[in-house]
């Protein structure tokens, strides 16, 4: 056993929370490093480590030494400087400095062994007839990479200063940018937000801005992701990335999902890719978007088409923020709009019982965001003037109402149906108006429902979205039955929390919200010379507790 491997198994006996930043790690540690050693050296023992717990000897009989030992011990090595690493003299050749050599391969092994990628072996094994659970290796990759990212980051930190003291550096490593800017973002399930953090600052150092811009485009969208993706074309798209006027239609028995390793490495062997591919479009401006748009769509189309939940939902947060720096004129000179619309609208319809309630909570309010974000696209880029109000129309129609009408009995669809509903009064305007036959029941209905109070959020989203009515469609509530059927849900929906006594804060929360939605009906009944409380004394004296909802 090598100095290095007796190293990474003193390590597995220490907090992993405390390596190996403090003196009580280097002390227990440097008894196992020689006096001198050099980066050739250290490369060539981590590359030994790596391997064996990648082999499949070691998946039947598993080591407590893992890949996060395996880098704190990289990392606790390069730590010590020249105080023990031997520095080798540059060749008189020309040949380049073997110091320089290891450094490339030290990072090298240090992003293979962080990356949320399946391992070689494992990767043959997918390939077999009996396909491995996708969710297993998942969660095991994922647990793997998250252990790993924080002394995989430190250690690329301290490679690169070593690089950059000989002038070189480790931005000409493709595969080691792609790695580091797969734990940029947080809300990744392998990145905690301290080592998102220093991700980022490193990617920083590294990918200058012109220089950024070369790498989404030259290595990421062409060199990495595309053939990733190329087994997994959409068929509602040319090559070039424009909207296909002539689909090819699947034959019988085609068009089924073919998920696997073969056709959808991105999906089961490397994780990476959605994180580059959302990476990549927060990271381009307008400008590099409207000159290489046509290496953004397929991928983002695949994306918003998977059955997985976590997949689809993600590619649909990641497409909506690709359509806030889509030219609007590209958008629709290409028939892109049409194209993004039938490819989201049928996330709208994963819906309870088909669809688990949490899933189906996850992907409502992504899909909806894209689509408001593809609706306030139209009014600049058709030509057509009502081209935004018909898009709005379509996603209250087909999104909120026939949603409502299918899982009006889960709380927290409905929840997220109100919220939206708000958005998307607020980009309707007056147009609004010609919904309120079904806006104000739906809104009236979930106040006066006398388990409201036991979903306090959902009656809170209820109130603030018949608030958003009253903004929006004002002119056409006095004197109509619409104001009648909002004072009716108005007192109804108190007298019910009153009688339920509920005292919690968010109980005071919808008390507040159902106070403040009276004042506003107020000052719209005002606009007409109508007194609200005149309209609710009857009412006011025949229920006393009333007195606070309409008190002016």
């Amino acid at each position: 056993m090598t100095w290095f491997q007796n190293l990474a198994d003193a390590l597995v006996k220490l907090d992993p929370q405390r390596l190996p930043d403090n003196d009580e790690t280097r002390a227990v540690v440097l008894e196992h490093i020689p006096k001198s050693f050099t980066l050739a050296e250290l490369a060539a023992h981590s590359r030994t480590a790596i391997d064996s717990l990648s082999s499949e000897k070691n998946k039947t009989n598993p080591k407590p030494t893992t890949h996060q030992h395996v880098l704190s011990a990289i990392t606790t090595c390069l730590r010590l400087g020249d105080e023990r690493i031997q520095t080798v003299p540059s060749p008189t050749d020309g040949d380049d400095n073997p110091d320089d050599v290891a450094v490339r391969e030290l990072s090298r092994i240090v992003a293979r062994a962080m990356a949320p990628v399946v391992q070689s072996v494992h990767s043959q094994e997918l390939e077999s007839d009996e396909e491995a659970d996708e969710t297993q290796d998942y969660t095991a990759v994922l647990q793997r990479s998250r252990n790993a990212a924080d002394p995989g980051i430190k250690a690329l930190a301290l490679l690169n200063a070593r690089a950059n003291l000989s002038n070189h550096t480790l931005a000409n490593d493709d595969e080691v940018l792609v790695t580091l800017a797969a734990f940029t973002d947080e809300t990744d399930e392998w990145v905690a937000p301290e080592v998102a953090a220093q991700a980022r600052s490193l990617l920083q150092q590294l990918l200058p801005r012109e220089a950024g811009e070369q790498f989404i485009v030259n290595t990421v969208l062409q060199r990495y992701l595309r053939p990733l993706f190329s087994q997994s074309k959409p068929a509602s798209v040319t090559a070039s990335g424009r909207k296909a006027e002539y689909p090819e239609r699947a034959g019988i028995g085609e068009g089924l999902p073919d998920d696997s390793s073969k056709t959808k490495p991105w999906k089961f062997t490397d994780f990476r890719a959605i994180a580059i591919m959302s990476w990549a479009v927060n990271e381009s401006d307008e400008q590099l978007i409207s000159k290489h748009w046509p290496l953004f769509i397929p991928v983002l189309l695949i994306l918003v088409d998977d059955s997985t939940t976590r997949i689809r939902r993600r590619g649909l947060a990641i497409l909506g923020c690709f359509l806030t720096k889509f030219p609007s004129k590209t958008l629709h000179d290409t028939g892109l709009a049409k194209v993004f619309e039938e490819a989201i609208f049928p996330t709208l319809s994963f819906l309870p019982s088909l669809t688990p309630e949490d899933e189906c909570v996850q992907l409502l309010t992504p899909a909806f965001t894209a689509l408001l974000c593809l609706a306030s696209k139209q009014s600049t880029a058709a030509k057509d003037s009502k081209a935004k109000d018909k898009m709005l129309d379509k996603i209250l129609r087909e999104g909120v109402f026939m949603a409502y009408f299918h899982a009006k009995a889960h709380e927290r669809v409905v929840e997220v149906l109100c919220q939206q509903t708000s958005l998307i009064l607020a980009q309707m305007g007056i147009h609004a108006v010609v919904h309120l036959k079904d806006l104000i029941p739906m809104l009236t209905g979930i106040l006066t429902d006398p388990f409201a109070p036991l979903s306090p959020a959902t009656l809170i989203s209820a109130i603030k979205a018949l608030e958003a009515v009253l903004a929006n469609c004002w002119p056409r509530i006095p004197q109509t039955p619409w104001q009648d059927e909002i004072i009716n849900g108005l007192v109804v929906c108190w007298l019910n929390l009153v009688e339920l006594e509920t005292k919690g804060p968010q109980d005071k929360l919808v008390r507040e919200a159902l106070i403040h939605l009276t004042k506003v009906l107020a000052a719209v009944l005002k606009t007409r010379d109508i007194k609200l409380s005149n309209e609710v004394a009857p009412l006011v004296a025949n229920q006393h507790s009333l007195k606070t909802l309409f008190s002016e």
